[in-house]
């Protein structure tokens, strides 16, 4: 991909997240959302998205997911891989008028200012936050939850435990977690025994979706982080948008297909004051 043509990719891509987090609306304006569920996606209770971290299209994804499943006043809970420490924060957040104050104690968290930075703190996350919080301010019954206990050994079960409460309290619950821990297949190469969240919640009949694209850029961790160029992540021979696929083999019910990942960054900084900007927009 030569210099400009990425350039442009990434001005989309941070142009999505500008509008998702209202940046780009005349006068601070604010429209109701009106969304839809993806054509051909069934409808369950408890909705499981596997991602691969730091891309834009994903937390996008939940946030439609969660404006179509909140529209006609069901009880909505996005469950999120973030550190149960920073429930307070996220809480606050959901309850603020999402002024720059607001967002500043958001990302004034641990969370967000580890010395690591994966995907899971990204702009598109932030994004997503702001989303939830704008639908929450509108009158929908919107929760978020972090579900990461962040005990070694144990995430999994936590998470699992996190989110099975969060069902049995009832409405709807949509839960964004890495593609590893949202399968509901036992085991991974050289872990036979490995039971993810996913699996671990297959009594409450989950949807599994994991999410692909066709190519792209995500922000990635192994180990060192960066912007790196994705592969053809689809997992069946499906189109662009949702399609059916084998649980027992891949461990997921279906997988949601875009064209191509963008890469997420950060949504904090090295400098603080640009928290939440691309690095293009400092």
């Amino acid at each position: 991909m030569d210099q400009n043509r990425r350039l442009r990719d990434m001005a989309k891509g941070w142009l999505t997240v500008l509008m998702m987090l209202g940046l780009a609306l005349p006068g601070g304006a604010v429209a109701r959302e009106r969304c839809t569920w993806p054509e051909a996606m069934p409808v369950r209770a408890l909705v499981l998205v596997g991602e691969v971290h730091g891309t834009v299209e994903t937390p996008a994804l939940v946030g439609q997911l969660a404006c179509a499943a909140s529209a006609d006043g069901t009880a909505v809970t996005v469950a999120l891989e973030i550190s149960a420490r920073e429930q307070a924060r996220l809480d606050a957040y959901l309850a603020s008028a999402g002024t720059p104050a607001a967002r500043a104690a958001l990302l004034a968290g641990a969370f967000w200012t580890r010395s690591t930075q994966d995907g899971r703190s990204s702009t598109a996350m932030l994004a997503l936050l702001e989303r939830l919080r704008r639908l929450h301010a509108d009158g929908r019954r919107i929760a978020v939850i972090a579900v990461d206990d962040e005990r070694a050994g144990t995430r999994d079960m936590d998470m699992a435990e996190h989110i099975t409460r969060a069902v049995h309290a009832g409405g709807r619950v949509i839960a964004l977690l890495g593609n590893v821990h949202a399968s509901q297949r036992l085991g991974r190469p050289n872990l036979p025994d490995y039971a993810p969240a996913g699996y671990l919640l297959r009594t409450l009949a989950p949807l599994g979706v994991r999410m692909g694209a066709r190519g792209g850029e995500a922000w990635v961790c192994a180990p060192t982080c960066g912007v790196r160029a994705v592969g053809d992540q689809r997992v069946g021979d499906g189109p662009i948008g949702y399609a059916a696929g084998d649980r027992a083999q891949s461990g997921y019910d279906g997988s949601y297909t875009v064209s191509l990942y963008t890469a997420s960054l950060p949504a904090v900084g090295l400098d603080r004051q640009t928290a939440g900007q691309s690095p293009a927009l400092r």
